[in-house]
């Protein structure tokens, strides 16, 4: 057995990439390095005790190279006595459509094939052939690009117990040795010659411009510092896995809610804070930039009550009764409004409800009380507007708390359809000085009543309502002032 083959199996075996009984999905582009990644494990898998499959995938990029490039791939499999798959995408298309470079896309596009073949096969891993000095061009590339620790740890050997990586210790001119040695035929890719690509440019161009000016090892050296920073990656994460276990609590649904408990997360440092913050954020389903990360940091730390911001694709993140609340109000969807600025008033008055209690909203001098009735009260319907009853499966917390804003729309109780709140105050005759300075209550699907003046429809008390919601407001008392119970929601 060839040395390089004995040296890849051991480094195999010593970081469990692959154990015996699972599958493996290996894939194989035709280039040097997959195929030297193909022959090397297909040798080792009887001593592995680990079974193959190879994938290839066309990325509708070089039409006069595709054709060749899997006409190897399928010779070298059928030879070796492997099942081959070969697959076909149109990268820029896919990339055009979501606002990706060629890069990013053609990246997604591939792993999701491999991810799907290998649930197909029931495979336990996919293995890819990243080498050392991909592994020194990630780091320098997600450098240039902007990036914090996690990103300069580089690729990891194994990521998230799937993809394995078993070349990333080894140098691109050993693997060529070995192709020569054992005289295994591969294709070369056209297209990592053009400098369109920021990839290529840094391996051809910053790479060689490092080496030749400032570090004959400038390659060693990012890889070592990304190997001592994938250790203190991984310290890193468990600690902020931890507290984010400790400060957060997530709430299920479409769209879900998410609540940041501050005294606790303000307890951690600052380091774990952004990590909390950044998770927080993905859960969400939000990329948020490091401009973001430093205004949530700010809000958690300074914001006043009722401070928030806006995120993308209508996440609004507001800061009420000790807690950061992130949330949708109005689905996940773009939504234009006034942005508040960290620690000030906001123009337009916002208060989230985390659950049923009574809350003082001292914007407005009074106090709200929400409840949930197992019935309702004898003579209810003849209350009018002094309180909302509504059916409490057909609204869901955290409730808001606001003004009208700029093309809110509901449909009046017992109207014949939507309209706009705005020409629903000049029907009812109120001053235009007044609508602003009255309160909307409103959840993730929209307003659920305009408070003191008339329900919407949709959560309208019917003959199957089985839980009840009832909101009131209440003037409030003489030097009253935040928080007036617990709230049920977040014990």
């Amino acid at each position: 057995m060839h040395s390089f083959i004995k040296k890849v199996g051991e480094t195999i075996k010593r970081e469990a990439q692959l154990v015996a009984g699972e599958r493996c999905v290996v894939a194989v582009s035709g280039g040097p390095d997959s195929m030297a990644l193909l022959y090397t494990l297909a040798q080792l898998a009887p001593l592995l005790e680990v079974s193959l499959v190879v994938g290839h995938l066309d990325h509708g990029l070089r039409p006069k190279e595709a054709a060749a490039e899997a006409s190897l791939v399928q010779e070298a499999a059928q030879g070796l006595g492997l099942v081959c798959e070969c697959g076909k995408v149109e990268v820029a298309a896919y990339a055009k459509e979501q606002g990706l470079s060629r890069e990013h896309g053609a990246r997604n596009l591939r792993y999701g094939f491999l991810e799907e073949l290998a649930a197909r096969h029931r495979a336990d891993k996919i293995a890819v052939a990243h080498t050392a000095d991909d592994q020194a061009e990630e780091v320098l590339l997600r450098l240039v690009r902007g990036t914090g620790r996690a990103g300069l740890a580089g690729m990891a050997r194994v990521r998230d117990g799937l993809v394995i990586r078993p070349f990333l210790g080894i140098a691109k001119a050993e693997i060529l040795r070995y192709l020569a040695a054992e005289n295994i035929p591969y294709c070369l890719d056209s297209s990592n010659r053009e400098r369109i690509y920021l990839r290529n440019r840094i391996r051809l161009d910053l790479l060689p411009y490092l080496q030749a000016h400032f570090n004959p090892n400038i390659g060693n050296s990012l890889r070592e510092t990304a190997t001592i920073l994938q250790g203190e990656e991984e310290l890193l994460a468990g600690m902020a896995s931890q507290a984010y276990a400790q400060a957060v609590v997530e709430e299920q649904g479409e769209p879900a809610n998410l609540m940041i408990q501050l005294e606790n997360f303000l307890a951690h440092p600052l380091a774990i804070r952004r990590r909390i913050l950044e998770t927080a954020c993905w859960r969400m389903g939000c990329r948020p930039t490091f401009r973001q990360i430093a205004q949530l940091l700010s809000l958690a730390e300074t914001g006043g009550e009722g401070a928030g911001l806006h995120l993308a694709r209508g996440l609004r993140v507001v800061r009420a009764e000790g807690r950061m609340l992130f949330c949708y109000p109005q689905g996940r969807k773009p939504v234009r409004g006034n942005l508040m600025a960290v620690g000030k008033e906001e123009v337009s008055f916002c208060r989230a409800l985390p659950g049923p209690g009574e809350y003082s909203l001292e914007g407005l001098g009074v106090r709200i009380k929400v409840r949930q009735l197992a019935t309702l009260p004898e003579g209810w319907e003849g209350e009018g507007a002094k309180v909302l009853y509504c059916d409490g499966e057909k609204v869901s917390f955290p409730l808001l708390v606001r003004f009208v804003r700029q093309g809110d729309r509901f449909h009046p109780l017992g109207a014949s359809g939507r309209k706009k709140v705005g020409d629903f105050f000049t029907d009812q005759k109120i001053p235009a000085g007044q609508r602003q300075r009255i309160p909307i209550l409103a959840d993730q699907e929209g307003i659920i009543a305009i408070l003191g003046v008339r329900p919407d429809q949709r959560a309208a008390i019917g003959s199957q309502t089985r839980r009840i919601l009832a909101v009131s407001l209440h003037p409030l008392s003489p030097g009253e002032n935040g928080f007036t119970e617990k709230a049920i929601h977040g014990k």
